[in-house]
């Protein structure tokens, strides 16, 4: 089929034009998208949303300014992009990169019943459990802690370092094991 008649189609709202492409395009774009997102499942749904703004934007197209396969390239390259600096991407991919890490190690199980997380929180000053509260529990950056807070951001940090220092040590004489403070946040927040 000629690029003139693929256009006419999509033009025309013909999905015989978008079925066309997708046959013979799909593969040459989802490659594009997988370069630049590392993730194949993510990448899949990036495609799919090239495919939706090809179609919605095929007015837009001049073949004087290039081949429809680098507009659509260029549309596939510019929708990973956008995805890649979405938050959530970034989310995910630390949340992926989280998982892979605990399903490619052996995970020594921890009896967690007798730990009292309020007692680990009382083990702390009041500066330091503020600072554990806005930034653990209520979800706040530590540049936002800093201004809720009212105190320079490196006191947020040290102060936050210092009670990781304290509750790894309390956890230590407490249990007789260590329980990183990822573990712990872990525990506040859903046990």
């Amino acid at each position: 089929m000629s690029v003139e008649k693929i256009i006419a189609l999509l033009k025309n709202r013909d999905q015989k034009g978008l079925e066309y492409l997708y046959d013979h395009y799909s593969a040459a774009l989802l490659g594009v998208i997988v370069r630049i997102l590392q993730s194949e499942k993510v990448s899949e749904e990036v495609l799919q949303q090239t495919f939706l703004k090809i179609w919605d934007n095929i007015s837009s197209y001049n073949l004087e300014k290039g081949t429809l396969f680098t507009w659509m390239c260029r549309i596939a390259r510019n929708t990973a992009i956008d995805q890649k600096r979405l938050k959530q991407f970034q989310n995910n991919q630390n949340t992926d990169s989280f998982q892979e890490t605990i399903h490619n190690r052996k995970v020594e199980v921890i009896n967690t019943d007798g730990l009292d997380a309020s007692k680990l929180i009382n083990s702390l000053d009041d500066a330091h459990k503020v600072v554990i509260d806005v930034v653990y529990l209520q979800g706040y950056s530590h540049s936002q802690a800093a201004e809720k807070l009212n105190i320079p951001l490196g006191t947020v940090k040290t102060r936050l370092r210092n009670a990781t220092l304290k509750l790894r040590e309390f956890l230590k004489n407490e249990k007789g094991l260590f329980i990183n403070f990822f573990i712990f946040i872990f525990l506040i927040l859903f046990f």
